[in-house]
């Protein structure tokens, strides 16, 4: 039997990416005895069961401040399996842990790794020899063992034939941003009064808001939306305006303000060819054991690069601290520190090099703001914010 022993960690990567790479018979966690969450065991059986639907997973509480302690839980497992079978992985858990497991591998002289999260391999820790590059990791890796699980997307990602489409509307919108703010007004006022399901939409131009405010829509910000296949039959005079929206998804886009930003954002990912599990909207449950299904905070996209979760805001104004903040507890509570974080924002903060985008890099966050969303190369630009965000430099800042 080929036993995989491991201290747990509060770090999800540290817990799963040594397994799910190495595929034991059998993986051990030693954790600190002042864990009362056991749910978190029953999240690392879910995800690694997937995979490896024979694996067995055992935890054993440790007193964490004690090396000799540490010493002896460990000596116990290796003692039980033989150290022939073992291999000890010395990256996650408190450093007191690592320093009890050096100990007992050299007394008993059983494999020690370490994986390199960064540089994706794990490594013999006696002849720095490279054991295996590490497994491609999806989100739903991190979720199963985060006791998380996906709610669904806000909205439907489109499809790649569209893509083109919804580049090109973006960008006109983006440009016409007062225009679009009152169109989306009458759109959404008009759209309120009809059943939910309903893509045929009739009105006067000259409308009152719920608030008593007046609103007409701009023409031309209609006959784009038509020239780019998001609505139909478009007919206006002076006094009446009618069309009908292609599908439900194309009514859902030409209804929310905001909405755009995360679609350009979403396009230039999933067309790059360089992501993996890009999604658009994502509500995640974070606990699946609480007998509540309840969504926290919408996350506007988020990918996996290299197998290191990345999470996106898109803010069709200025960012704020606030925004800040969200984004950084998002990533955080999912990815944990091996994950990266990235606002989009259609203002001039990198430009003006202002105190929010001050502030945002000290928070070890990347931003594109309008020059950026912008540019014909937006695809590129997002990649490269992403691929050159340079997580081991962040270990030293002060966030």
């Amino acid at each position: 039997m080929k036993v995989l022993i491991e201290y747990y960690d509060k770090d999800v990567l540290k817990n799963i990416v040594a397994p799910l790479t190495l595929k034991p018979d059998k993986v051990v966690y030693l954790y600190d005895k002042g864990m009362v969450d056991m749910n978190v065991f029953r999240s690392l059986v879910t995800c690694f069961e997937k995979s490896m639907p024979q694996i067995k997973v055992e935890h054993i509480p440790v007193d964490i401040s004690s090396v000799e302690k540490l010493r002896v839980a460990t000596r116990r497992v290796v003692d039980r399996y033989g150290a022939e079978n073992c291999t000890l992985e010395l990256t996650g858990g408190s450093e007191l842990m690592m320093i009890a497991g050096y100990k007992a591998g050299m007394e008993t002289g059983m494999r020690m790794v370490h994986t390199d999260l960064i540089k994706r391999c794990i490594t013999d820790i006696e002849t720095e020899e490279k054991v295996a590059d590490t497994a491609t990791l999806t989100l739903e890796n991190f979720l199963d063992g985060k006791g998380a699980c996906l709610m669904g997307e806000s909205h439907r990602p489109p499809q790649p034939e569209r893509y083109e489409d919804i580049k090109r509307m973006a960008q006109y919108l983006f440009r016409h941003l007062k225009e679009w703010k009152n169109t989306c007004s009458w759109l959404q006022t008009v759209a309120s009064r009809g059943l939910p399901h309903e893509l045929q939409l009739e009105s006067r131009r000259n409308i009152q808001m719920k608030n008593g405010r007046p609103v007409a829509p701009n023409d031309e910000i209609l006959k784009e939306f038509q020239r780019r296949g998001f609505i139909e039959n478009l007919k206006m005079d002076k006094t009446w305006i009618s069309f009908r929206f292609c599908s439900m998804e194309d009514k859902q886009y030409c209804i929310s303000y905001g909405v755009w930003l995360e679609l350009h954002v979403y396009v230039a990912a999933a067309s790059s060819g360089v992501f993996e599990d890009v999604k658009l909207g994502t509500m995640i449950d974070w606990n699946v054991y609480d007998g509540t299904k309840m969504g926290g905070n919408e996350i506007d996209v988020v990918l996996m690069d290299d197998s290191l979760p990345v999470f996106i805001s898109c803010k069709l104004r200025e960012a704020d601290t606030a925004a800040l903040n969200e984004l950084l507890i998002g990533k955080k509570r999912l990815g944990g520190w091996f994950s990266k974080g990235l606002i989009a924002t259609y203002s001039k903060e990198k430009l003006e090099n202002t105190g929010t985008y001050m502030r945002c890099k000290e928070l070890g966050l990347e931003m594109l703001d309008e020059r950026d969303i912008l540019a014909e190369d937006f695809s590129d630009r997002l990649v490269k914010a992403i691929r050159e965000h340079d997580l081991i430099n962040l270990k030293w800042k002060k966030i």
